[in-house]
């Protein structure tokens, strides 16, 4: 008899983000898209997965300057990630 093991979903939810944030998540290292949102309605963002591979981060919006966290590697229970984004002030 074959026995399947489905490892549950966890997720990373990003806080704290601006109204209107791109949020773009990819295998660390690659231009491969795991998940993405264009212009969040709300405050935060949650990626879900089962697999714990490393991944990049992208948080880009018009006139706050564009973060990126490099090779994050999610845990095996759901976290909240608190996102800080600063405003451009040589954007116009």
């Amino acid at each position: 008899a074959n026995i399947t093991i489905n490892t549950p979903a966890v997720a990373i939810t990003l806080t704290g983000l601006q109204i209107g944030t791109d949020v773009v998540i990819l295998a660390t290292g690659t231009d491969t898209v795991l998940d993405s949102v264009d212009q969040t309605s709300g405050t935060t963002f949650a990626y879900t997965y089962t697999a714990q591979d490393a991944i990049d981060i992208g948080i880009i919006k018009p006139g706050y300057v564009t973060q990126y966290i490099y090779n994050l590697t999610p845990g095996a229970t759901s976290a909240n990630l608190p996102i800080v984004q600063q405003f451009d002030r040589n954007y116009s």
